[in-house]
């Protein structure tokens, strides 16, 4: 897992780079709504950085020829020991910020002492599958619960604003309920504890909540007069003077509603952006030419599962093996596989040649065994324990790399020749 996570960090920083230092000058053009879609790109970019696209045509590499020898021996067993520090950490950290998010989503649950609103006694109607509740700890409304949501509604409610601001802020919620923005926070959520030593997914993360409530305050008002414009400003600087308490999976009219942000909503709503069509068009390409490029590194140096052949006398097929390859890669991690137990009583050696990929992060892939001496011995230990090898992490996909482990009772064992016949075709 740590290795994916390290794997995407490239990507990962290359669009938050992007988004945040774009930020300013998209919120400006293009308006909040805008702004706030466009984060769906970092989920988007991680997604195809990860998976093969099919306009992706990469010519196979042929098997590696530098075959790697190693002996193994009935009294080893390791060679090494992977450093599991790296993986520790990343885990501590993730679970440490997972159970704070969760511990405080439970005990702010249960500190609210709600009771069933009727929605007669609101100013605006709710959604069907929406229920209203009141408590005298909350300070604005808000949203609550991932599986069933709930809209918690201050009991002061009605005092503190107008029957319009009442309306309006009502309408505030309902925007997040209706786009399931509790879900995006969820799995904006997973990504800070993914990558909780990444600086910039914190950033990242505080303007994504704050974009989120520019965007509601944009739809709310979108065909709404002046008039409403100044009623609704007047409510986010009620709101400002209070300080509620935020959960994990909550969403408030004053989310992430410190002075300076709810100067920055007043600052929107008069600005009132309308994106422009130039804007747009020039959004998009970025887009699309950002992605295809998230796209083109990802797959850089993966391969198909083409073959090269040459048809000899219209029946009979061959491989073609290219010249031996010098630069072979070595394993970082490398498990010693357990000489059979039979085999080491009957003093039996032999060697076995294995077929593996090597994905960028380092790890084994697609192991096969191309042949062994004697047949059926060791092919299964010695796959079991290739599987576990590791290799340094690269930006290139390594196919079809080659591995002879020769077992032996001594290292006084006659040295054994390769197992691969090289085969070179002519015309």
């Amino acid at each position: 897992m740590i290795n994916l996570v390290l794997e995407l960090l490239w990507p990962l920083t290359l669009m938050l780079v992007l988004l945040l230092i774009s930020h300013k000058l998209i919120l400006k053009h293009c308006g909040a709504k805008l702004t706030y879609a466009l984060w769906g790109l970092v989920p988007v970019a991680l997604a195809i950085y990860m998976l093969p696209m099919p306009w992706h045509k990469v010519v196979a590499q042929a098997p590696n020829l530098a075959i790697q020898h190693y002996l193994v021996k009935p009294s080893e067993q390791f060679i090494s020991v992977q450093p599991g520090w790296l993986f520790i950490t990343w885990l501590a950290g993730a679970l440490l910020i997972i159970g704070y998010w969760l511990v405080s989503h439970f005990r702010f649950s249960q500190q609210l002492s709600i009771t069933k609103l009727s929605t007669s006694e609101l100013a605006l109607a709710l959604p069907k599958k929406l229920k209203a509740y009141r408590s005298d700890i909350a300070y604005s409304p808000m949203l609550l619960g991932l599986f069933k949501q709930k809209l918690i509604i201050p009991v002061d409610f009605s005092n503190r604003f107008t029957r319009s601001q009442q309306k309006l802020i009502l309408e505030h919620e309902i925007c997040h309920f209706d786009r399931n923005d509790i879900y995006w926070n969820t799995l904006a959520l997973f990504f800070v504890a993914l990558f909780w030593f990444h600086p910039l997914i914190w950033l990242a993360y505080f303007k994504f909540r704050q974009d989120q409530e520019l965007s509601c305050d944009q739809i709310v008002l979108a065909r709404k007069q002046i008039a409403s414009r100044i009623e609704y400003s007047k409510a986010l600087l009620v709101v400002a003077e209070f300080a509620p308490n935020i959960a994990f999976a909550q969403l408030s009219f004053k989310k992430y509603g410190d002075k300076h942000m709810m100067f920055e909503r007043i600052k929107q709503i008069k600005a009132n952006t309308q994106v422009k069509k130039l804007s747009l068009a020039v959004i998009a390409a970025v887009s699309v030419g950002l992605l295809s490029g998230v796209s083109f590194a990802g797959n850089q140096g993966q391969t198909t599962e083409q073959q090269y052949r040459e048809d000899l006398s219209g029946k009979d097929q061959m491989r073609r093996i290219p010249p031996k390859q010098e630069n072979a890669v070595k394993p970082t991690y490398r498990v010693e596989p357990k000489y059979p137990a039979k085999a080491a009583a009957e003093s039996i050696e032999g060697s076995v040649v294995l077929k593996f990929d090597i994905d960028r992060t380092g790890m084994v892939k697609n192991v096969e065994v191309v042949n062994g001496s004697p047949a059926y011995v060791f092919d299964k230990v010695a796959k079991t324990a290739l599987e576990q090898w590791q290799y340094e992490p690269s930006n290139s996909y390594h196919k079809n790399n080659l591995v002879q482990l020769d077992f032996a009772m001594n290292e006084n064992s006659a040295k054994r020749e390769s197992l691969i016949e090289q085969v070179k075709v002519t015309n």
